[in-house]
């Protein structure tokens, strides 16, 4: 059974993740206590481990708020994801077995389920877990649990970005890219196909800031 604090947390990390709660918004300590029905302590508590992971900023005599979404925030996030999934990727696609291919094929048939249902909750779990069955295949658990606190911070700006029809469909191309080197296992092409997908997430997300700017201005 799972504490009160850690209840708390997990549920508005959710929030944050999931972009109910909008960067910049406030977070009130009242109020959530009220919305959680607890008292203001695990509520603290909740928002001290988010601002450790960066989903929350909190200034003195202000409060706690979302953290925005920016620029820096992603090339950080994105450096850190080269680097452990390069790695995974290259050693899972040589590695993979039958079982592994045969999971990511069913992820690959989730993922176009959902993304005809529009569900982006279903999307994004699917497409964590064909990248998983590749992943796991590399046997560096260490690796992977460094790369499931990056997940938590990126995952808002994935849902950003599929806010965007255009982008939500170019997304779509990667999961494809690493099942085909998986199934030759070829670690170079995997390495590859993963490093494109992630430098995709970063530049598409500097376009529509960028475009977004600009329609502010003009």
């Amino acid at each position: 059974m799972i504490s009160v604090e850690e209840g708390v947390y997990r549920l508005l990390r959710q929030e944050i993740a999931r972009l109910r709660r909008a960067p910049g918004e406030r977070l009130p300590l009242q109020e959530l206590a009220e919305r959680y029905h607890v008292s203001m302590t695990p509520i603290r508590q909740a928002l001290r481990r988010l601002e450790s992971e960066g989903l929350v900023v909190s200034v003195r005599h202000r409060g706690a708020r979302v953290a925005p979404l920016s620029v820096d925030e992603l090339e950080e996030i994105q450096a850190i994801r080269l680097g452990l999934e390069t790695i995974l990727s290259r050693h899972g696609a040589e590695r993979s077995t039958d079982e592994a291919l045969a999971e990511m094929s069913r992820r690959r048939v989730e993922l176009e389920d959902a993304y005809r249902r529009g569900d982006l909750d279903d999307y994004i779990a699917s497409f964590w877990s064909l990248r998983d069955a590749c992943y796991r295949c590399a046997t560096r658990p260490h690796l992977l649990r460094a790369l499931a606190e990056q997940r938590l911070r990126v995952e808002r700006y994935v849902r950003f970005l599929c806010c965007d029809p255009e982008a939500f469909a170019l997304l779509r191309r990667g999961p494809d890219t690493l099942l085909e080197a998986c199934r030759a296992h070829d670690g170079e092409a995997a390495e590859a196909a993963t490093r494109d997908a992630l430098m995709f997430v970063l530049h598409e997300f500097q376009q529509l800031l960028q475009a977004g700017a600009a329609a502010a201005t003009a």
